[in-house]
Order: C-alpha cells, then structure tokens, then sequence
C-alpha cells in the first residue's frame, strides 16, 4: 500500500510541476516528511493525517477523486468510506489551482483558493480567493520567479480584479527581494484597497528592480469576509516615466524642518 501511495504521490507532483519545498510548505506539511513519502515511507496515521493529505491534494491542483485515491492509498479511507465520499465529491468538488500558482498567507486554510474556468471578463479563464465562515488574517494566491531578466528595470505586474461583498480589503501585490530575502520594494495596494462589491476593473503595482535583486513575488491577496476574482494577469517592463507604487518609507537626503517653522 506504501508503494502505491508513493507511486501516486511521485505522479501527481510531476504533473504538478511545482518544487516538493514549495508544496510542502503551501500543503502545511513538514518537506522531510514529503520526502520520506516520496521514498516509500508508510504515511503514520495520526488525527490530522487525512486534513494534511487533503492540503496536499488542493496544493497539487488534484480533482476530488485524485484526492481521495492519495487517501486510499494512504490507508484513510476503506473502500465504503470511499464510495460514500465519491457521491459528495459530485456535488462539491475540490477546487483546482491554477497551474505555477500556489496558496499562502497568514491563514490560507481559513479560505479557499482555485480556477475559475470561464468567469473572466471575457469568458476566459480566472482565479480567485474565497472566504471560509469567519475567516481570520488574510489569504493569496501568488508565484514567486527568478529576477534575472527583470534586474535595472521597472516592472509593472497588473490584472482585471473583481469583488464580491469583501468586508475588510483586497489588491493585487509584489515584492522584490535581495538575494538573501532581504526586502527591497514592496506594495500591495492597502493604501488603495479594493473594498465591497465591483465589476471587473483593471489594478495595478509597479516597482522598480534593482540590480542585486534575487527574486520577485506577486500575486493577490484577500483579507476578511467576500470573495475575489483575477484574470488577465499580466507582467511587464515599463518606462521611467511610469511612477512607481513602492510602499516602503522613501527617507529624505538631509533632516527637514528643523525650525518647525512650516
């Protein structure tokens, strides 16, 4: 049964694409244990080891029934249980993660994040992220890459968003960080959020990349009751004459004021 159960595992993350760290980590499950799955490691059941192995599924962008054969697998479900759940997987299926995507944040699990397919603006495919009953922090939808073909530009990254009954704030985010994750442009549009119910409206970040940079990250985030839609993602280099929207505290040259006498 471990065999099948790493087997399975072995496939699903191929299909993925994704970095078993990265899954691990969007999964909530430890990567030494992935790995030792990975190597045939018989799953140790515990109270918690059929919710890990759902977050393993959502991360994976596995359907439902994909899910429920890891659990099988796995030695959590006997074949009634199986059948029973199948019934309820027709009706509520698990959602799928846009392929190079993945779910973080201060409590991803308190919402529920996937693919959309023909919600866009122009029926093309979306994203989204939904609130779970009294959901606490906030939760994204983001990918992090290399900044290598972006260092000494200004990169703008923006998307069509649209929201629903969203009680706190939403945006659109990036980061760029140094080569040792050391922050150097930051904003996620909290100074501009995106509040209540709206139609399909364009939104956007930019940011400048210095030379040593080593990664950027963006993404969107939702924080709070409602939902949020994305589609139309796009990433590009723009002029100088495009402001940026960094949120970090720009200090002046010299001390300003020091008279107080404006």
């Amino acid at each position: 049964m471990s065999d099948d159960f790493a087997a399975s595992l072995d496939a699903y993350i191929k299909q993925a694409g994704l970095p078993v760290r990265r899954i691990a980590h969007q999964a909530g499950v430890p990567h030494q244990t992935l790995y030792n799955w990975l190597r045939g490691t018989r799953p140790r059941w515990h109270p918690a080891l059929t919710d890990d192995i759902r977050r393993l599924g959502l991360a994976l962008g596995l359907e439902g029934a994909e899910t429920e054969r890891l659990l099988r697998a796995a030695g959590c479900l006997s074949q009634r249980t199986i059948i029973s759940h199948t019934k309820e997987s027709s009706m509520s299926r698990t959602p799928r993660m846009p392929r190079g995507w993945f779910a973080a944040g201060s409590h991803p699990a308190e919402y529920e994040t996937g693919l959309d397919p023909g919600a866009g603006p122009a029926r093309g495919g979306a994203a989204y992220i939904k609130a779970g009953e009294k959901p606490q922090g906030f939760a994204t939808l983001m990918q992090s890459f290399k900044a290598d073909a972006y260092r000494g530009k200004r990169l703008r990254f923006s998307a069509d968003v649209r929201a629903a009954g969203i009680e706190q704030w939403a945006g659109l985010w990036m980061r760029v960080d140094g080569s040792t994750e050391q922050m150097l442009a930051f904003d996620n549009m909290q100074n501009r959020p995106i509040t209540g119910t709206r139609d399909w409206e364009t939104h956007a970040v930019v940011l400048d990349v210095p030379e040593q940079s080593g990664r950027v990250a963006l993404g969107i985030l939702l924080a709070g009751a409602g939902q949020v839609w994305m589609a139309e993602a796009r990433v590009e280099s723009v002029g100088l004459d495009v402001p940026t929207t960094d949120t970090r505290a720009v200090l002046p040259d010299h001390p300003e004021n020091l008279s107080f006498d404006e």
